[in-house]
Formats: structure tokens, C-alpha cells, sequence
């Protein structure tokens, strides 16, 4: 089963926004040095490993970032590709901690990530505007997960600091 979401790691070779829409020329050097386009829009989450919304001023050339793209939604047949991601994460240096993208059932387990989420009284959970979201509203919607440590048990398990609800709704 192809994954739902799919992660590209790349290195930023340049930025530019015109008409609304950004650009992040970028490399992905786990692809063969491969280039490809990220599009951006005022929508499209740029944040650090901790969770922190920034826009793309932040984002040095050379900067690692992380892009997560939803693997249902076809790429254009171009050379370079282009695609629309759902979350950029930049990797700042300084910043320890893990990110991950998916839709996580009542119990709190995805198993395409094989992940089991613990979420505790400090777990902050919101949606992309910022405002709080309940727990019980996680089941089946896509959420963006940051933690700082996981288990290396099966499957893995991780206490988030910080859940981001999206409004997309998991289908298989």
C-alpha cells in the first residue's frame, strides 16, 4: 500500500513570491540531487520543528527543509516537478524534535506511521488558525504531530507537544 502522505527532504536553492504564490526552488539530495518546485500560498503551513508558524522571508537559501505531500494528489509530468505540499517544516539547527504528517484513528494510532500517540494535559492541541481543538475531534482528520522523543517499541509511541488539526479527512 503506497503511503498517504509522502515526505521529501531537500535543500532550498531559492525563494520567490509573485502574485500571492511562492516559489522554493529546492534539491533533494535523497532523490539523486533532483530538483523540484514547492507552490506556496498564504495557506500553506511553513513552520519550524517546534510547531512555529514562519513565513518564507524566514527561510534562509540553503536551509533544510522538509516538505510533506499528499501522495493522492497526482505531479505534473514536468521537469522540474511542481507540487503543493500540505506542511513545509524548516529544520532549524538549533531545534531537536520530530514531525510527522497523518490521520490517526479514535484510539490515536496511524497505521501507516505505526505510530500510537499519548497525549497529556500539556499536549497543546489546535488547528491551523490556532484555536484549541478537543481531543475527541483527532479521529480521521489529518493532523501534523510534533514530539520530541518516541519509543522504540511496536508499535512506536511519542507524547506530542503539540497536534495541528487539519480540515483534510482521511479517505482510504
Amino acid at each position: 500500500m503506497q503511503p498517504l502522505i509522502k515526505k521529501i527532504e531537500a535543500l532550498v536553492i531559492s525563494i520567490s513570491v509573485q502574485s500571492g504564490i511562492g516559489i522554493i526552488e529546492a534539491i533533494s539530495e535523497k532523490d539523486g540531487n533532483k530538483k523540484v518546485i514547492f507552490q506556496i500560498t498564504s495557506k500553506t503551513p511553513l513552520m519550524t520543528k517546534d510547531g512555529y508558524q514562519i513565513g518564507t522571508s524566514a527561510i534562509p537559501v540553503k536551509a533544510k527543509i522538509i516538505a510533506f505531500i499528499d501522495s493522492r494528489n497526482p505531479l505534473p509530468m514536468v521537469s522540474p516537478p511542481h507540487t503543493t505540499p500540505l506542511l513545509i517544516i524548516f529544520d532549524q539547527f538549533d531545534k531537536e524534535g520530530e514531525v510527522c504528517v497523518g490521520a490517526f484513528d479514535r484510539v490515536l494510532y496511524c497505521d501507516q506511521l505505526k505510530l500510537k500517540l499519548h497525549v497529556n494535559e500539556k499536549t497543546e492541541i489546535v488547528d491551523l488558525a490556532g484555536k484549541r481543538v478537543d481531543q475527541k475531534d483527532l479521529a480521521g482528520k489529518m493532523l501534523f504531530i510534533f514530539y520530541d522523543r518516541a519509543t522504540k517499541s511496536k508499535p512506536v509511541q511519542a507524547n506530542p507537544s503539540k497536534i495541528i488539526v487539519t480540515s483534510i479527512m482521511h479517505n482510504e
